[in-house]
């Protein structure tokens, strides 16, 4: 089917899959990049959530002013639930935080209901900070966080959502335990608890510098290592004086609790700096990990534009590549198939294709000029031979039609001839007999005058003038017609069988010009059983009704037949079957029998020879 689409079709099709293509290409780079730039704003939703989670920790950890940063207005406890809460309800169907946020809610309020009334305990303190850890891991898994591709902000997002709230537990841990409400113990067990703690310290704080190591490499232009070291720094060493001081410090069970080696003043210092620090570190932290998650969405975003524009230069540059095409194209194909169209119609071989261009059109309509060009010297030639070929043809139709004239007149004339030696002989006798030379010369006359008819009768024809038609019984004209070829019939030894219908309508005819049918047939026929040797050569020549209550004439022969070949075109003009034969007289026969509105028709005889049937209309009553 595509094959037979024109050009014009092929390439509006062509285009519009290349179109299709770039849209479904565009489409999955579109739906790539807002992938990308979803997953990060989701990161920034995570990170503005630990926002509200670093001011938690302060409040927890500040249950009495420590320094400016953990005394400020986002870190009171009104101002901490309300941020949870329209944290969560913001995202709602996007983090699945509310359990963990929710329990977090009760544990603050019951923490600072306490508080309010100076009856706090330690396990409040604790279980708030666990349960801020862990709404912090929940909002790093919901939020993409912890799958950020980028190196810098992976390791980033992990100091933020997992390494500073672990420190800053670990330091209200330390806080509660052995230096806030130090409870009586044994030696051992303190000291092995003081060195898990301590251990666990260190490990936190030398995590969060491999992972700022770590966050450096992969920021390539050095700004996240300016912006966040410095804080990072102060509050590494903050946390290590504040260890070192805690380890120096120990509880006197013999004065009833009270720490001795280190002032609780200079202890209260130290927590306060490490705390503050880690606030600040947390969110210096935080403002770079959103910028760099807002210049990553940027990025994309400007990727994605990029990109877009590209595709759509390049889109637009091949519609109009796609419309040059067209032009160059479909419109000279267009033009050709036009003049040649005229050229078929008109015959008119002089029309040529314009086309300045080089490509393979404008070749190809330099060709079909040169074509034009050579049918029309071929044409000239064709007109010139044709009227040589009519000239000679119609010399060869003189000819052919002056041989028929003479066949038909041959007969009349053999009569005379015959009729006069006859009347010759009788009249040369030593007693001339009057009588029979009487009757020869009375057949003379007849003749003569049979000769002039058809004579006539074919001037008429040919003319096309009035035929002079009359009523006519057939089984006259076909008695009359075997009569004048007896003669032939005796030569060449044909039997005649005869099967003529009785009471026959007439039929309104020019009987000259019936009769030279009927004869024709006959002759033919007699020379169609010329060469039979090996069975009867009979002529059947029947008449009667036909079925249409036309009058019908059948002359039969067992003769050679018919070439199947030759039954379409025996009664064509000039087409003969005889090696003497002018190929006139079936044709003639025919055009005769039509302009008498009858039918002339020839088909095989059964078993051997054909029968040419010829149909006249019979007069109806009272005509004539």
């Amino acid at each position: 089917m595509f094959k037979n689409l024109s050009t014009s079709t092929k390439l509006i099709i062509l285009c519009g899959m290349f179109i299709l293509s770039i849209s479904v290409t565009t489409a999955s780079l579109v739906a790539e990049h807002r992938i990308a730039i979803d997953f990060a704003r989701r990161e920034l939703i995570g990170d503005n959530y630990l926002e509200v989670l670093r001011n938690t920790y302060a409040a927890i950890l500040s249950d009495r002013p420590i320094d400016s940063i953990t005394a400020s207005a986002a870190a009171s406890p009104n101002n901490v639930l309300a941020a949870l809460a329209a944290e969560q309800a913001e995202n709602q169907g996007l983090l699945q935080t509310k359990e963990f946020a929710d329990a977090l809610m009760a544990s603050l309020r019951e923490l600072w209901a306490r508080r309010a009334q100076n009856n706090a305990t330690d396990t409040l303190v604790l279980d708030a900070l666990n349960k801020t850890h862990k709404l912090a891991t929940r909002v790093a898994d919901d939020s993409n966080l912890t799958l950020d591709p980028d190196l810098d902000t992976y390791y980033l997002q992990n100091i933020v959502a997992n390494k500073l709230p672990t420190l800053l537990g670990q330091l209200g841990e330390a806080h509660v335990l052995f230096h806030e409400r130090p409870q009586p113990a044994e030696a051992a067990n303190e000291q092995n608890l003081r060195f898990v703690l301590d251990g666990l310290l260190r490990a936190t704080t030398d995590g969060i510098d491999e992972d700022l190591t770590s966050a450096y490499r992969g920021n390539q232009d050095g700004r996240l290592k300016r912006a966040v070291a410095a804080s990072f720094g102060v509050m590494s060493q903050h946390a290590r004086a504040y260890l070192s001081a805690l380890n120096a410090t120990r509880v006197d069970n013999e004065a009833r609790g009270l720490i001795v080696g280190v002032d609780r003043a200079s202890l209260d210092s130290l927590y306060g700096r490490a705390v503050a620090s880690a606030l600040w570190a947390w969110g210096g932290a935080q403002i770079e990990l959103d910028r760099l998650l807002r210049q990553r969405i940027d990025s994309l975003l400007a990727k994605l534009r990029r990109s877009l524009l590209l595709t759509g230069a390049l889109a637009a540059l091949s519609i109009v590549v796609a419309v040059m095409t067209h032009r160059r194209i479909v419109g000279p194909l267009e033009r050709l198939e036009g003049i040649a169209q005229t050229v078929r119609e008109t015959k008119n071989y002089t029309l040529r294709a314009e086309s300045d261009s080089q490509d393979e059109i404008g070749h190809l309509a330099i060709v079909f000029n040169d074509m034009l060009a050579e049918l029309a010297a071929t044409r000239d030639r064709e007109m010139t031979e044709q009227a040589e070929l009519a000239r000679a043809d119609r010399l060869m139709t003189i000819g052919a039609m002056t041989a028929s004239i003479a066949h038909e007149i041959n007969q009349p004339l053999a009569a005379i001839v015959t009729n006069s030696n006859a009347g010759l002989r009788w009249l040369s006798n030593a007693s001339p007999d009057l009588e029979e030379a009487r009757s020869a010369l009375k057949r003379i006359a007849k003749d003569g005058h049979r000769a002039s008819e058809v004579i006539g009768s074919i001037r008429a024809m040919f003319r096309k003038e009035t035929q002079h038609k009359s009523l006519h019984d057939v089984n006259d004209i076909v008695q009359e017609a075997l009569t004048l070829v007896q003669g032939e019939l005796k030569k060449q030894k044909v039997s005649v069988r005869t099967e003529l219908g009785n009471e026959l309508p007439p039929v309104l005819a020019d009987r000259v010009q019936v009769q030279q049918v009927v004869l024709n047939l006959m002759n033919n026929a007699i020379d169609a059983m010329a060469p039979v040797t090996d069975r009867a050569r009979v002529m059947r020549v029947r008449s009667g009704i036909h079925h249409d209550n036309s009058i019908a004439l059948s002359v039969e022969d067992s003769g050679v037949g018919i070439d199947p070949k030759d039954v379409g075109r025996i009664f064509d003009a000039f087409y003969t079957t005889k090696s003497n034969g002018t190929g006139l007289g079936l044709s003639i026969c025919r055009t005769i029998i039509e302009a008498h509105g009858g039918r002339l028709s020839a088909t095989p005889a059964t078993p051997h020879g054909s029968v040419f049937e010829v149909v006249l209309p019979s007069s109806p009553p009272g005509e004539g």
